[in-house]
């Protein structure tokens, strides 16, 4: 039986144990912050940011955007239904409700176009989630925020060192969070990262980020004690985590490449499938430079789907589905409303196969793939 390929590896380089070691032979390991001042730094030269921080994970940067944006109990914020838990669950937390948004087909990501119509007198924030690495259309979000007084909350989880209009996505949002767990492009094994890009935020974000207390404001002689003052909780990355995701950051470019060649190569090979009408494959804008960190199909429905996922493993080939869209669970229905109409979030995340992509799948790996996929069609 030929070797099985994975759905996804952890992205591992040369570097890692060279820093991981460098930082367990330090002498004050404890209490240095050198792999994490580094990360910080390289945000904010390569995104242009006054103001990043790491966190122990995206959905921790989530949550503390929603403290940071003063979520209170009965505001709503607007968000695709195609998205994972996270992104509703760091709201919920607060008391907020969801307000569902229909998805473009082309892309997955919620329809700006809809935004408009679901904003109420209790809207506070849209929350915006680059799918797959590709940028949803900044220019009519950040133009509906600013006419409406609404913060825009970015979730860039997959896309790191991606662009739109050559501007790195992660810097559109008021505030924009990251991730980088083991299953993305650049990872620590558990991660995240937030930026705050509305000055007018950083009071409330600070108090958040050092556990509800104005610890920053202490240590720099602008109070004279030191005091519980808000909601807040241990949010920080560790340095030991930090030091392996310098090490990955030093290779972003490269790893992303790689990421993207395999995505090419996938959508190259698979076009003849899709002109026969049989799939259909993504589309990316010709504005945007996507960071390639999941390549996936379109199949007809939900039974093919199955069908196609079953074949792909019996011949040692993991592939996988993505979300199931939030506003479908009965909690969901519990703590949100869908916004108009379900035209495509339902039926379109029911279509979606996810193909195995990561960092050192090879091109004859992504060949056997597609001769795969190719055989499956031939006998349905």
């Amino acid at each position: 039986m030929p070797n099985t390929i994975p759905f996804f590896k952890t992205t591992i380089t040369s570097t890692e144990k060279v820093l991981v070691q460098d930082y367990l032979q330090s002498t004050d390991s404890a209490s240095s912050k050198k792999y994490i001042e580094l990360c910080v730094a390289w945000f904010k030269s390569n995104y242009k940011l006054e103001e990043f921080y790491l966190t122990k994970s995206c959905t921790h940067a989530l949550e503390l955007a929603a403290l940071v944006a003063d979520i209170q109990p009965g505001d709503e914020v607007i968000m695709p239904s195609y998205a994972f838990v996270s992104c509703a669950n760091a709201f919920v937390l607060r008391g907020a409700v969801c307000v569902f948004i229909d998805i473009r087909p082309n892309g997955m990501m919620m329809d700006e176009t809809k935004i408009e119509a679901a904003i109420t007198p209790k809207t506070k924030a849209i929350l915006t989630l680059n799918y797959a690495g590709v940028a949803q259309d900044y220019s009519v979000i950040t133009a509906m925020a600013k006419k409406y007084n609404l913060l825009v909350i970015e979730d860039n989880a997959h896309g790191l060192l991606a662009k739109q209009n050559g501007r790195l996505l992660g810097s559109f949002g008021d505030i924009s969070t990251f991730s980088f767990d083991h299953l993305k492009n650049i990872t620590c094994g558990q991660g995240g990262g937030i930026a705050v890009n509305n000055l007018a935020l950083l009071e409330r974000f600070y108090l958040a980020y050092e556990f509800g207390t104005n610890r920053r404001s202490f240590f720099n002689h602008q109070a004279n004690r030191y005091e519980w003052k808000a909601i807040g909780s241990n949010f920080p990355l560790s340095e030991l985590n930090a030091s392996m995701l310098y090490a990955q950051l030093l290779e972003g470019e490269n790893i992303n490449a790689a990421f993207v060649r395999g995505w090419d190569q996938y959508f190259s090979a698979l076009k003849p499938l899709q002109q026969k009408g049989l799939i259909e494959l993504p589309i990316v804008s010709n504005t945007d430079e996507h960071s390639g960190h999941c390549f996936y199909i379109k199949v007809k429905d939900k039974e093919t789907r199955k069908a196609l996922i079953d074949y792909l493993t019996e011949k040692d080939i993991i592939a996988q589905f993505h979300y199931v869209p939030l506003h479908s669970s009965e909690f969901g229905q519990k703590v949100g409303r869908f916004s108009e109409d379900d035209d495509f979030t339902t039926r379109e995340s029911a279509r979606l196969v996810r193909l195995p992509l990561f960092h050192s799948i090879t091109a004859q790996e992504i060949d056997r793939v597609v001769q795969e996929i190719n055989s499956f069609y031939q006998l349905v």
